[in-house]
């Protein structure tokens, strides 16, 4: 977890990290936003070198969410990529007063089950064949766009090779399976549903439904960006995330 506080920081943003990878997901966010916030950066449960939970679905994770930001006695800035995305809206839809504003980045609410159930089998006989650390060279290769740092690579490879296939296989059903489409109008934060333009594994039409269910929100393209959008292109990502939450700050800080 990254926490940059001091007397000025007064709110908080809290980004959640996608399936597989861990708080290293944001290591370009994270300077451009401890600039001006408090920013803090957890691991799922089973991630990042964190023990599973057992069982785990969108409760569990909303109650494991809450216990970082209960304490703060302050609504945050939720952000969140993929299956950080999902446990986003749950939990901005259960404690709809705990989120100041909310970004989604390459998401969803719901895709459809029979493709849901393909997805979880395939993972699973991927992770069975290959291991994880095959695995995870086989996801990076399908899923990122450009060319990215070479260490950047390395470490996202080791993030999610370093997931036991049990805790990847329960986090990833829980993401797959989730249906959240009749909480969506609960969620009162102003939000940026954010896609990268070349995203095939959650396509348009999935943040389409998004912004049209959520009651304020709107939708941007992050352009030269695939599912990973914060990673394949983080200086435009960093631009609409940065405009967004400043916009909806309610105190003002010097740099």
């Amino acid at each position: 977890m990254t926490v940059q506080a001091d007397t000025f920081h007064t709110e908080t943003v809290v980004l959640l990290h996608s399936l597989g990878t861990d708080h290293g997901l944001w290591a370009a966010q994270v300077p451009a936003l401890e600039k001006h916030f408090q920013v803090l950066t957890p691991d799922s449960p089973g991630h990042g070198g964190r023990p599973g939970q057992g069982a785990i679905n969108l409760d569990t994770w909303v109650d494991d969410i809450d216990a970082l930001i209960a304490p703060l006695e302050q609504p945050v800035h939720l952000v969140g990529l993929s299956m950080g995305g999902v446990q986003a809206m749950a939990y901005s839809a259960r404690y709809p007063h705990r989120v100041r504003s909310l970004v989604l980045a390459n998401t969803f609410a719901a895709i459809d089950p029979n493709a849901a159930e393909n997805k979880i089998k395939s993972i699973h006989e991927a992770i069975d064949a290959q291991g994880m650390d095959r695995y995870a060279e086989q996801y990076l290769l399908d899923t990122l766009t450009t060319e990215i740092d070479p260490q950047v690579r390395t470490r996202l490879r080791r993030a999610i090779s370093g997931v036991t296939a049990e805790d990847y296989l329960r986090a990833s059903e829980a993401t797959f399976r989730a249906d959240l489409v009749a909480r969506l109008t609960a969620i009162t934060a102003p939000t940026l549903v954010m896609i990268g333009d070349g995203d095939k594994k959650t396509p348009l039409p999935l943040s389409e439904t998004l912004v049209a269910q959520i009651p304020d929100a709107r939708l941007a393209i992050v352009p030269g960006a695939g599912h990973l959008s914060n990673i394949d292109a983080p200086d435009a990502f960093n631009d609409l995330l940065l405009g967004f939450i400043a916009a909806r700050r309610t105190t003002v800080v010097s740099s």
